[in-house]
C-alpha cells in the first residue's frame, strides 16, 4: 500500500489551466515534491474485467559503446528487453531507448525501494514497487528523472520516439564512414576524424547525401559540417574527444576561465540545410580536458570545447542525440536561422560551472522541442553579443536574437532553468518558454539583462518574453541567487513585455524573487503580466502571495487571473451534493490523501449527472480521469439534458481510441473517434470545449479531435461522468464559460501638448470585449504602427510619454498596443498620437502679485487648515511646519485661486519618505499634488478628482534627507509647470478641464515631514 506525501491537486490549478486554451501537462498544482513511500509490496489494482492485449509495442534499443561502463546502482528493462543503463557521474546515471506504443518500465535498484518519485512530476507517473523494482508505464516518448530511496544519485530515462527514417548502412547516397575510401576507425584506438570528415567532404561535394555512422566508438577531432549533409550518427556510436587540446584547432579565448577553446563540431560559415539526427552520441571529455594542463610550448592552461556549433547557418536541424562532457557549453547556436532542435539530451557535470547546456545567440526562428538539458550552469539560455572575448571570430556582423521557443523541455541546474540573458547587447525579441519543467534550479526562470559592458551606440533590449504552462518543482540551491523568478536590467536597455502563464511554483527559493529596473542609468521594466500562477497549490492573487519585490524603474506590473467557473467539484468534501446518480454505485473514497468521484464496483453503465437540464450552453468543461486496468472507459457527459439526452467524450482505453457520442432520445451516436493508447493507473485531463454546435476534445492540453453536428440539437445542459467499467476515478471538475476575445481598445485621449516631459500621461486605455466583467493587461506590442513604440509607456491601463514632444520636430507618433483578457486572448491597436503645438510664453513675465506667504515665524498655524494628520510649527534652526504622524495628511490656506504659482521649502527626514504642494485645492478630494517620493527616487504629479487620485506625470529624482528643497508648481489653464530649486523639471497639461481653481496647501503620508517658506504669486 502506498502512501503518497503530496498535496491535493489544487482546483484552482485546473480552472487556470482550462482557460487559458491550452492545458499543459505541467499542470498539477502540488504543495511540495511528490514522492511514494512503500509500507509493503504494492497492491495491484483489482482486476474487474479481463484486460485484452494492447496493440503491439515497438522498441528501439541500442548497444552500449565499449568506452562506457554499466551502472553498479541501477538496471532497466523496457517491455522485458533489457536497456543499458551507462555510468556517468555521482548524480545521475542514464539510458536510452526509442519506441512506439505503450511500454512498461522496469527499474531495478540495488536495494530494497522504499520510497520513489518519478520526475516531471506534473506528468503524475504512477509506478508499482516490489522490492527492489519499480515498474511503470509510458505510452508517449518521455523523459524522466527517476529517484529511489531520496538518494543522491538519480537513473536518468530517455525514452526517445521511435526513429521511423533509419536510413541504410549502404547505398546510392550514403556515405558510409567506416567503409572505403573513407575507413574510419570504429574501435576508438585511432583518430577517425580525417575519414569521417572525407565522407563529409563526398556527400557535400556531390549536392548531398547521408553520411552514416554505424556503431563504435569514433576518437575525433574538429569535423565540419557541409551544405545538404544529413549527418546521421547511429544508436550506439559515440564521437569521442580526445581530453587533449593540442589534438583541436583554437577558435576562441574564455577569459572567466584564463583558457582558449574549440568548437568540437561545426558548420561550413553560409551553409545551409544540414542535418545532425539519429541516436548516437558525442562525447567531448571536455572536463577532463579544462583541468588537464596544456603541454609546452602550448600555454600551460587547460582548454575547453563546445560539442556542437551551427556557425552562421540557415535551415539547420538536430534529431537526437545525447550530448555529454562538454567542458563548456555545450550546444551553442550562432548567428543561425531557421534552426529545429528535437529530442535533444545534454548530459552535463552538476558541479562545474559554465557548462550550459544549450545557448541560442544572435539567432531568429529557433524551436527546441522535446529536451532534457542536465548541467551546473544554466540549461537553456539566449544571448546576444559583442564582437569581443569568446564571440570575436563569430563570422559576419551583429545580429539581434528574435522568434525562439522552447517547447517541453525538462531542466535540472545548479543555476538557471531557462534564462534570457545576461548578454543583451543586441535585441532580444520574442522569446518563448512554453510546457516545460523545472527539476532543480537556483533559479527557475530569469530575464537578466546584465551584460553591462555594451560599447554600442544604443542599448540592446529585451521584449516580448513569454513563460507559459511551466512546472516548477525545485529551486533549493543558492548559487547566485536563489529565487524562482527575476526580471532586471542592470544597463540602460529595456525589459518590456513580459507574461508568465500557468505556472504552478512547488518551491518558491529562500530568497525574494525580483523585478527591477535600473534608476542609475535608465533601464525600465516596462509590462510584466502574471495569470494563473500557482504556489504550493495556492492562485496567487498578490506579489506577497508570488513572493516577489518590485524595484525601481517599473511599470505595468499586473495580475490578471482566470474568471470563476461556471462550477466545480474536487470532492474533497467527501460527497456528491450537487450531484445526481441516474446508475450505478457512486461513492467517494479516500485515495492516498485525495478524495475522488469513482464508479465504484460496477460493470454496467454507470451515469451521474449535475445540472441537468440546465441552461448552461456555450462551456468548456473539464475532469482528470483514472482507469484501474487497461480494458476501461471513462467519459465526461455535457449539454445533458437528462438520462437519455447528452453528449459523451471517453477515453475508451480497450478499443485504444478516444471516443465523441451523442445520445438523443436514449440513441447513442458515436460522431467521432480517434487512436489514443492509455494507460492504467494513469491520470488524463479531459477536456470538451462547446461552442454553438462545434466540439474541440483534447487530452491533457492537447487538441485530439473536433466535430461539428450538422443539426441543431443539445443546445443546453449540465455535465456529468459516464463509465461503464469499475473502479474508475473521477475528480476536478470544472465547467468554465467560453472566453471570447476582446473586440476593440480606446484611448481616452490621443493628443499631447508639446514640450510636455516624459513621465507625463498621455491617456487611460479601455477594451471592449463581449465577456462581461473582464480584466485587461495592456502593453505595447510589435506590429504595423509599431514605429514610435519606444517613446512611450505603458503603465496599468495608462499610456505615458517616454519623450518630450517638439511640434516642430515630430508632429505626431504611431504606436501599437495589444490588450490581453484574463483568459490569454487579446486584440491590438494602432493610434497616432497627435502633438499639439502651443505659443513660446514671453521671455521676460509680466508684474505678479503675491497672493499668500508664511514662514511660520508666528509660531501657528492660524491661517491653515488641517483636514487630517498632526501638525505643528516646530523650530528647526528657524520656525516650520512639521507633520507628525505616518499618515495620509493634509493642510490647506488660502483663497480659491485661478492662475497662480505656489513654491515652499520642504525636507524630509529619511530616504523613505514623501513631501507634496497642494494647489487648486477644492476640498480634501479634489486637488492637484506635486511632490517629492524619496522612496521611488522620483518628482510625480498627481490629480485627485472625487477621491480618485491620479499619478498624471513624474520623472527620476534622488532626494537626501535631512536636506531643504524649494519645490513649485506654476498653474496656467490647464498646464502645469514643476520645479525644484529653481530648475524645471516637469510639465504637464490636462486634456480634460477640471481643478479650474482652489486653494493651497500641503499633503504627505511620512512623520517628520517639515514645511516653510510659503509663497503664493500670481499675475498682476
Amino acid at each position: 500500500m502506498f502512501t503518497r506525501t503530496r498535496k491535493a491537486v489544487s482546483l484552482l490549478v485546473m480552472l487556470a489551466i482550462m482557460l487559458t486554451g491550452f492545458l499543459p501537462r505541467a499542470a498539477e498544482a502540488i504543495e511540495s515534491t511528490e514522492t511514494y513511500t512503500i509500507s509493503s509490496t504494492d497492491d495491484a489494482a483489482p482486476e474487474f474485467v479481463e484486460q485484452i492485449a494492447a496493440a503491439p509495442t515497438t522498441i528501439q534499443n541500442y548497444p552500449m559503446p565499449s568506452i562506457y561502463t554499466a551502472s553498479s546502482v541501477f538496471s532497466l528493462k523496457a517491455d522485458n528487453q533489457a536497456v543499458p543503463v551507462i555510468n556517468y557521474l555521482p548524480d545521475y546515471d542514464y539510458a536510452q531507448f526509442s519506441f512506439a506504443g505503450k511500454v512498461t518500465i522496469e527499474v531495478t535498484a540495488n536495494e530494497p525501494i522504499t520510497s520513489y518519485s518519478i520526475s516531471p512530476l506534473a506528468k503524475n507517473i504512477e509506478g508499482t514497487v516490489n522490492g527492489s523494482k519499480l515498474t511503470f508505464s509510458l505510452a508517449s516518448s518521455t523523459y524522466v528523472i527517476v529517484t529511489i530511496n531520496d538518494a543522491r544519485k538519480k537513473i536518468v530515462i530517455a525514452a526517445d520516439p521511435l526513429e521511423t527514417d533509419i536510413p541504410p548502412s549502404t547505398g546510392a547516397g550514403i556515405y558510409n564512414v567506416t567503409q572505403s575510401p573513407y575507413n574510419a576507425d570504429k574501435t576508438g584506438n585511432s583518430m577517425a576524424s580525417a575519414g569521417i570528415q572525407r565522407a563529409i567532404d563526398a556527400a557535400h561535394q556531390a549536392g548531398g547525401g547521408i553520411v552514416f555512422v554505424p556503431p563504435g566508438v569514433y576518437k575525433s577531432g574538429n569535423l565540419t559540417l557541409k551544405s545538404n549533409v544529413t549527418f546521421y550518427v547511429a544508436g550506439g556510436a559515440v564521437i569521442v574527444g580526445t581530453g587533449k587540446g593540442e589534438d583541436y584547432v583554437n577558435d576562441f579565448r574564455k577569459d572567466s576561465r584564463n583558457a582558449d577553446g574549440t568548437y568540437f563540431i561545426r558548420t561550413a560559415v553560409n551553409s545551409s540545410n544540414i542535418t545532425i539526427r539519429g541516436r548516437g552520441t558525442i562525447d567531448g571529455k571536455g572536463i577532463a580536458m579544462r583541468e588537464r594542463k596544456m603541454p609546452a610550448p602550448n600555454k600551460n592552461e587547460g582548454f575547453l570545447n563546445n560539442l556542437l556549433v551551427p556557425l552562421a547557418t540557415s535551415n539547420f536541424t538536430f534529431d537526437g542525440l545525447i550530448l555529454r562532457d562538454a567542458g563548456f557549453w555545450s550546444f551553442m547556436v550562432v548567428r543561425s536561422d531557421n534552426v529545429t532542435i528535437k529530442n535533444l539530451k545534454g548530459f552535463q557535470d552538476l558541479y562545474k560551472i559554465e557548462n550550459d547546456v544549450i545557448d541560442i545567440n544572435e539567432s531568429q526562428n529557433v524551436l527546441v522541442k522535446h529536451a532534457i538539458a542536465i548541467s551546473d550552469d544554466d540549461t537553456y539560455s539566449t544571448k546576444t553579443w559583442l564582437q569581443t572575448g569568446m564571440s570575436k571570430g563569430w563570422p559576419g556582423g551583429l545580429e539581434h536574437l528574435e522568434n525562439v521557443v522552447f517547447d517541453d523541455a525538462l531542466a535540472w541546474t545548479r543555476c538557471a532553468a531557462f534564462k534570457i540573458g545576461m548578454g543583451v547587447a543586441q535585441a532580444q525579441i520574442g522569446v518563448t518558454i512554453r510546457n516545460s519543467y523545472v527539476y532543480q534550479s537556483a533559479r527557475a526562470l530569469l530575464i537578466d539583462h546584465g551584460y553591462q559592458y555594451n560599447t554600442l551606440p544604443k542599448e540592446g533590449y529585451a521584449q516580448n518574453v513569454t513563460f507559459e504552462n511551466i512546472d516548477i518543482e525545485r529551486v533549493g540551491i543558492n548559487q547566485f541567487g536563489n529565487y524562482w523568478l527575476g526580471v532586471s536590467t542592470s544597463t540602460s536597455g529595456d525589459v518590456s513585455n513580459v507574461i508568465v502563464k500557468n505556472v504552478n511554483v512547488r518551491e518558491l527559493g529562500s530568497q525574494n524573487s525580483r523585478i527591477s529596473g535600473n534608476a542609475t542609468k535608465g533601464g525600465m521594466v516596462n509590462g510584466v503580466l502574471f495569470s494563473d500562477i500557482y504556489v504550493k497549490g495556492q492562485l496567487a492573487t498578490t506579489l506577497s502571495d508570488l513572493k516577489v519585490t518590485v524595484g525601481n524603474n517599473v511599470n505595468g506590473v499586473t495580475i490578471i487571473n482566470s474568471k470563476p467557473p461556471l462550477f466545480s467539484d474536487d470532492f474533497e468534501d467527501g460527497n456528491t451534493m450537487g450531484w445526481t446518480a441516474v446508475t450505478g454505485g457512486w461513492n467517494v473514497p479516500t485515495v492516498g490523501t485525495n478524495k475522488v468521484l469513482s464508479s465504484g464496483s460496477q460493470t454496467t453503465t454507470s451515469l451521474i449527472t449535475a445540472n441537468a437540464g440546465g441552461s448552461w450552453k456555450d462551456y468548456a468543461y473539464q475532469a482528470r480521469v483514472r482507469m484501474p486496468v487497461t480494458n476501461a472507459n471513462a467519459g465526461i457527459v455535457f449539454r445533458v439534458k437528462d438520462a437519455n439526452n447528452y453528449y459523451m467524450y471517453r477515453i475508451h482505453s480497450a478499443n485504444q481510441t478516444l471516443e465523441l457520442y451523442k445520445s438523443v432520445n436514449g440513441q447513442l451516436t458515436s460522431v467521432a473517434t480517434t487512436p489514443f493508447t492509455a494507460l492504467e493507473k494513469q491520470s488524463y485531463t479531459v477536456k470538451a470545449v462547446i461552442e454553438g454546435n462545434k466540439i474541440s476534445c483534447y487530452v491533457d492540453g492537447e487538441l485530439k479531435m473536433t466535430w461539428t453536428n450538422p443539426t441543431t440539437e443539445l443546445t443546453t445542459g449540465g455535465i456529468g461522468f459516464r463509465t461503464t467499467s469499475a473502479g474508475v476515478h473521477f475528480d476536478d471538475a470544472i465547467v468554465s464559460p467560453i472566453n471570447k476575445a476582446p473586440a476593440n481598445i480606446a484611448l481616452s485621449h490621443n493628443s499631447v501638448v508639446e514640450n510636455t516631459t516624459a513621465g507625463g500621461l498621455v491617456g487611460t486605455f479601455s477594451t471592449s470585449d463581449p465577456d462581461a466583467g473582464e480584466a485587461f493587461a495592456y502593453m505595447l506590442t510589435a506590429g504595423a504602427g509599431d514605429a514610435d513604440n519606444g517613446s512611450f509607456t505603458v503603465s496599468d491601463d495608462q499610456l505615458f510619454l517616454n519623450v518630450t514632444p517638439d511640434f516642430e520636430a515630430k508632429n505626431s507618433y504611431s504606436i501599437r498596443v495589444r490588450s490581453i483578457d484574463s483568459g490569454g486572448m487579446y486584440v491590438e491597436k494602432s493610434f497616432t498620437i497627435h502633438v499639439t503645438d502651443v505659443s513660446e510664453p514671453p521671455a521676460n513675465p509680466g508684474p505678479t502679485t503675491t497672493r499668500f506667504s508664511d514662514n511660520f515665524e508666528g509660531g501657528n498655524t492660524t491661517d491653515w487648515s488641517s483636514a487630517s494628520g498632526s501638525w505643528t510649527v516646530t523650530t528647526d534652526g528657524t520656525k516650520v511646519l512639521t507633520q507628525n504622524n505616518s499618515t495620509t495628511a493634509l493642510i490647506t490656506a488660502g483663497s480659491s485661486w485661478t492662475d497662480y504659482t505656489y513654491e515652499a521649502k520642504v525636507k524630509m527626514p529619511i530616504a523613505n519618505a514623501n513631501a507634496g504642494l497642494v494647489f487648486r485645492v477644492q476640498d480634501a478630494n479634489n486637488y492637484y499634488m506635486y511632490r517629492v517620493n524619496s522612496s521611488n527616487q522620483k518628482l510625480e504629479l498627481y490629480k485627485s478628482v472625487n477621491q480618485v487620485l491620479t499619478l498624471v506625470s513624474s520623472t527620476p529624482f534622488t532626494a537626501q534627507p535631512n536636506q531643504w528643497y524649494t519645490i513649485k508648481a506654476s498653474i496656467q489653464g490647464n498646464t502645469i509647470t514643476g520645479y525644484v530649486d529653481g530648475v524645471v523639471k516637469m510639465k504637464w497639461t490636462n486634456p480634460v478641464t477640471e481643478l479650474t481653481a482652489g486653494k493651497i496647501g500641503f499633503r504627505t503620508t511620512s512623520a517628520g515631514v517639515s514645511f516653510d517658506d510659503v509663497l503664493v504669486v500670481s499675475p498682476a
